[in-house]
């Protein structure tokens, strides 16, 4: 059996068009690289394991596991691994497009590169616009900016090295406008940064050295959670501007789950790897942020949906 150079996994859960999607333009525009695709359906409910299991006897490269529950998307990736025999894993999110040859473009990069923890690549909306797709690791200053506010100030913002992927403090744009043609843009410094799980590309044998995600994150920080792991073993984070994928984003989650979970998984990030002293001023900026988000956007903007999700926020905080 020939080697092969790439399992992809991905998570389906009641996303059934949006999936199909996904491994129609895989199949479609992916060549020249010996891949399996793995896909661990986390027990939908829309016909979606029907379809996959249609798919897979006319494409006998995708593997189907049926996990028959939701595990989440570190628990259920982590399924997926365990089948892939790959020599590098590729999570990838349901709901993104593949073209051009993008998956053996970003298999040569990974291959040149001696030493890396997690690799990805450049993010587009569906428009075809620029998606921020990672962030700084978090530490007790840019979670206090971003609980205020202050990562969001148009002069500040930029000098802040902010947790979330978004334009205004996103550290891949200026090297992005910076890049020389086929200059390859490593974002690792002593901040050891991530990327979204949206399209992460890791070394099988090093995602098994550290145990996969974190079994306890059920979903929403995970992937950042990973990128630290294995920056803290010397195995850092690099991005590339080339090649280029679709990724649609929020489909198969909640904005009222997200923040929810986001909070919750990010003081359990910070009891796992951070000073315990700062837990206490880590639970109460988050508890001023939500309090102050509920006023602003719930309350004075009369958002119901803002409304419910950060006083659940609340609930869980307190």
């Amino acid at each position: 059996m020939s080697k092969i150079d790439l399992s992809i996994i991905i998570i389906s859960y009641n996303t059934k068009q949006i999936t199909h999607d996904c491994f129609e333009s895989i199949f479609k525009y992916t060549t020249g690289i010996k891949f399996e695709t793995i896909v661990v359906d986390n027990g939908s409910k829309d016909g979606s394991l029907e379809m996959l299991r249609n798919f897979s006897k006319k494409q006998p490269e995708l593997i189907l596991v049926d996990a028959k529950e939701n595990l989440g998307f570190g628990r259920g990736n982590n399924l997926g691994a365990k089948r892939a025999r790959g020599e590098y894993l590729l999570f990838l999110n349901s709901d993104t497009l593949i073209f051009d040859n993008a998956l053996k473009e970003a298999v040569e990069i990974v291959k040149k590169r001696l030493k890396f923890g997690a690799y990805s690549c450049r993010l587009l909306n569906f428009d075809k616009s620029f998606q921020p797709s990672g962030g700084y690791f978090p530490n007790f200053w840019n979670l206090i900016a971003w609980q205020f506010f202050l990562d969001d100030l148009p002069v500040i913002g930029k000098r802040i090295k902010s947790i979330h992927p978004h334009e205004q403090g996103f550290f891949f744009l200026d090297s992005l406008r910076k890049k020389k043609e086929g200059e390859v843009i490593s974002v690792s410094d002593e901040h050891h940064e991530w990327v979204t799980g949206a399209f992460m590309i890791v070394p099988k044998k090093l995602f098994d050295l550290v145990g996969g995600f974190d079994k306890k994150i059920f979903m929403y920080t995970e992937e950042m959670e990973l990128c630290y792991r294995l920056a803290k073993i010397g195995y850092p984070t690099f991005y590339t501007d080339d090649p280029t994928i679709i990724h649609i984003g929020g489909a198969s989650g909640s904005s009222s789950l997200a923040l929810t979970m986001e909070i919750l998984n990010m003081i359990y990030f910070w009891k796992k790897h951070k000073p315990y002293w700062q837990l206490p001023l880590v639970k109460f900026a988050f508890l001023f942020g939500s309090l102050l988000r509920l006023l602003i956007f719930g309350i004075i903007k009369g958002d119901e949906k803002a409304r419910k999700a950060y006083f659940h926020a609340l609930k869980f905080i307190l």
